[in-house]
């Protein structure tokens, strides 16, 4: 990275504007450790990070990358908050907050980070409380909260119903509108199913039913059930 200016004027094509080897030399081995870098040890996890910052100052659109690597070696809530808070520290507000919603999906991703996958969803959703009450982060976890906790039957809804209150009247306008559009799907499923095998006795019981107060979409679903 130190000689990019040298090994960029001798090795492009035409210019040093062309072909950028340095940079898609860095991005290649970025994309390599993300993919290998659990085949290292602990130790040689923990060295990664002191290159975080030399990167990122090196060319700031490698953020992304940097963060889905520093996500894969986390070990706790403490090393996930030091990803944010190295790029609000280096990268422009827009910018970061681009990047924010590319890693909430990182996170999300179940096989990304093996702390969260540690975790039962309760202390998921302490996790993501964590976030968004103490570190103002919401828009870190929304994707988390959205595809794998709030859809969970063991979890303390009555939480999750009060964190959604307090997403909907965010004063970010892209969170807000995130959580207005999002609807929680949770089943009374013993009702449910009652009322559902009711709607069928109805059918079977008469040869000439009113169907009027009937929900046909949930006799369907029985069907295909």
């Amino acid at each position: 990275m130190s000689r990019r200016e040298e090994i960029d004027s001798k090795q492009n094509a035409i210019d040093n504007q062309h072909d950028l080897p340095v940079y898609h030399r860095i991005h290649r081995i970025l994309t390599n450790l993300i993919c290998h870098i659990n085949q290292f040890d602990d130790e040689k996890k923990l060295s990664f990070r002191s290159f975080a910052p030399i990167i990122l100052q090196f060319d700031k659109t490698f953020a992304l990358l940097i963060g889905t690597l520093l996500i894969k070696i986390a070990q706790n809530r403490d090393d996930l908050e030091s990803i944010l808070i190295l790029f609000q520290e280096n990268l422009s507000e827009n910018y970061f907050e681009r990047i924010l919603i590319q890693l909430a999906k990182v996170i999300s991703n179940q096989y990304s980070c093996s702390f969260i996958q540690q975790l039962n969803v309760n202390e998921k959703l302490d996790l993501a409380q964590w976030f968004i009450k103490e570190k103002d982060q919401g828009l870190f976890v929304f994707d988390l909260l959205k595809n794998h906790i709030f859809n969970k039957s063991n979890v303390d809804r009555e939480q999750c119903q009060n964190l959604l209150r307090q997403l909907r009247q965010s004063e970010n306008l892209f969170l807000r509108q995130k959580t207005l559009e999002y609807t929680v799907r949770w089943k009374r499923k013993r009702e449910k199913l009652q009322r559902r095998r009711n709607q069928i006795s109805v059918l079977k019981g008469s040869s000439d039913p009113d169907i009027s107060d009937i929900n046909l979409f949930d006799i369907f679903d029985v069907v295909q059930n």
